[in-house]
């Protein structure tokens, strides 16, 4: 947010409701007129949903304590804001009133109109997956993240919820993965398999950029703990559970696999699993999905390092992650690097001076499911053995690969390069490879600000079926 053109001086803090849910609060002084609108479509091309603010409060001049620093008690408070899409319409019953209660109480909102997009007045994963939980319990409704992505409105959940209770067979499909981005197209659907902690969300955008006819689903792991646990921790086994739904949404093929990250690997094994079936794989696309196997013997320095103690080994790699970091925050963000420096040192001088050190209570922001949604694929991928896939694989490698994780408590970090070998290592696990490097980092490449010329060439792929 401090990068943004628009804003002079901001804060954002974290906030709990009465009912325990979090949300973020963005406070800004403009540099001229307050556009919120600017704001946010800057924050959405860099930041996941749910790490921008659904409130926003302008401050002409932020209060501060007698030793310089900002006086959080005496910020304006946070007001609920308007919608600001859709004429307003009210609701119609007490169906549609209670769900609009839910709404206004989860977005932030005075008011909600029944035709209002959820996604475009703050929704995002996070509040999605609370969305569906306060729905059961208040209205004893079943609807899942899918719904929300296919019929986002008020009014729009609740006849799909009527006709489905009016139709055992609807009912009966149960789709629990397979989320619809864009529908309705004549083309063949690319399936995208998000990585771990992903959601559909991620490609939402992006797939905008793609042909108007190109459908798109995603494949994401469930977003509740409960249905988490009964997920499998196997990559063949997510990969039979994903291919289940897709056959469910075309029986008959062919298929156009891809997946971001570790959902490469299983759109890879759930390739190899339909052709087992005797089924067309048309593409199969990976999105910096990156092997990290090696093939060749590691040099000698890399040996020692792997017989150092694990204690010492950890302690290596945290500074030299460090290091790293702050060099890339120096060059590519100087600012930004100028700000960490200083507090690091101004917290260094507290401690040292006897200052009251404050311990973080421990912040379950909801995003620990992602957490251990990401924890099940990175175990599952330690274990799964690679076979050779009797097929061509198409790879987009992102240009940049520093990873950022914001759990709204701490920051982390690390770097990977990547050469040709690396790049190339697919080769003995394919009939043949195209590699592609796209525009942005690793986390990054499917944002509207790079996707332009990366959607423009993955959809030559979509109408060909190959190049």
């Amino acid at each position: 947010l401090h990068q943004c053109d628009l804003i002079v001086q901001s804060l954002v803090l974290a906030k709990e409701d009465s009912f325990g849910n979090k949300y973020l609060v963005g406070y800004v002084t403009p540099a001229h007129q307050f556009n919120k609108e600017a704001i946010v479509s800057y924050l959405r091309a860099k930041l996941p949903e749910y790490m921008v603010p659904t409130i926003w409060v302008e401050v002409e001049q932020f209060p501060l304590t007698p030793n310089g620093k900002i006086d959080f008690e005496a910020l304006p408070k946070a007001t609920v804001i308007q919608p600001y899409t859709n004429q307003y319409e009210a609701p119609r019953n007490s169906a549609e009133a209670t769900m609009a209660g839910i709404w206004q109480h989860l977005l932030g909102v005075a008011a909600i109109s029944i035709h209002e997009n959820f996604f475009d007045v703050g929704g995002h994963s996070l509040n999605a997956m609370r969305l569906v939980s306060l729905i059961k319990k208040r209205m004893e409704m079943e609807i899942s993240i899918s719904d929300i992505f296919i019929y986002p409105t008020i009014a729009g959940m609740l006849k799909n919820f009527n006709e489905k209770s009016k139709n055992p067979l609807l009912a009966s499909l149960n789709i629990k993965y397979l989320v619809p981005i864009k529908t309705g197209g004549s083309k063949l659907p690319l399936y995208i398999v998000a990585g771990g902690g992903g959601t559909a969300l991620k490609f939402k955008k992006f797939s905008e950029l793609l042909s108007n006819d190109q459908q798109v689903y995603v494949l994401q792991p469930p977003i509740n703990s409960k249905e988490l646990k009964e997920f499998p921790n196997d990559i063949e086994g997510i990969a039979a559970k994903f291919i289940e739904e897709i056959v469910i949404q075309n029986p008959q093929g062919p298929y156009s696999l891809s997946g971001h990250c570790l959902g490469g690997i299983i759109a890879f094994e759930m390739a190899r699993q339909l052709q087992a079936q005797n089924k067309q794989v048309q593409l199969l696309i990976m999105f910096d999905t990156i092997l990290n196997e090696t093939v060749e013997p590691l040099p000698p320095t890399l040996k020692n390092f792997y017989q150092l103690p694990e204690t010492l080994r950890k302690l290596v790699s945290k500074l030299s992650l460090k290091i790293d970091f702050e060099m890339y925050l120096l060059r590519r963000h100087p600012r930004q690097s100028l700000i960490y420096k200083t507090n690091s040192l101004k917290s260094l001088i507290h401690k040292i001076s006897g200052g009251k050190i404050y311990a973080r209570k421990p912040n379950h922001t909801g995003l620990e499911i992602f957490n251990e949604a990401s924890e099940i694929y990175s175990k599952a991928y330690k274990k799964y053995k690679l076979v050779p896939y009797n097929g061509k694989i198409i790879l987009f490698y992102a240009k940049e690969h520093y990873f950022f994780l914001d759990t709204l408590k701490n920051v982390e970090f690390k770097r990977l390069y990547l050469d040709e070998r690396t790049k190339n290592m697919w080769n003995q696990y394919a009939d043949n490879i195209e590699v592609h490097d796209v525009e942005g980092e690793h986390s990054e490449i499917f944002d509207p600000v790079h996707g332009d010329a990366f959607a423009h060439l993955l959809q030559g792929y979509l109408n060909s079926g190959h190049r």
